[in-house]
């Protein structure tokens, strides 16, 4: 009688040599992509901030039309109404007033800002991204 060796059971160390090679290569080009969807996560969560800034600005302006006549932008963020729209606003950012017309926006972790300056009573611009 004859006995038969079955030594194919399991695999090479070239086959697992080749399918971990694969799966590293795999694994470096997904990371980087990984940190790159996270940045722009961030820029667009701050565009979204931004547009919510501008909308409390507009809805601020249109209130001093309806009272008072006259289209104006608020020189702090102590109005009721600016505040009202700032309550939207994700808590890892931060307000502060300045100068009379600025105002800065923050992130917590102080690595970027956005400030708002108002030029006239009805002219105000929101300056580009800036890392501190």
């Amino acid at each position: 009688m004859k006995i038969k060796n079955n030594y194919n059971r399991g695999f090479t160390l070239m086959e697992l040599v080749t399918v971990i090679s694969i799966l590293g290569i795999l694994a470096a080009m997904a990371v980087p992509k990984f940190f790159n969807l996270r940045f722009k996560a961030q820029i667009e969560t701050e565009n979204q901030i931004i547009g919510t800034i501008r909308a409390g600005l507009e809805t601020y302006a249109a209130h001093k039309i309806a009272f008072t006549g006259i289209k104006t932008y608020p020189v702090s963020t102590t109005s009721t109404v600016l505040l009202d729209v700032l309550s939207s606003v994700p808590s890892d950012w931060s307000y502060s007033s300045g100068s009379p017309g600025t105002i800065t926006h923050t992130r917590s972790d102080s690595t970027i800002s956005w400030t708002y300056t108002r030029s006239t009573n009805d002219v105000y611009s929101i300056g580009t991204r800036s890392a501190i």
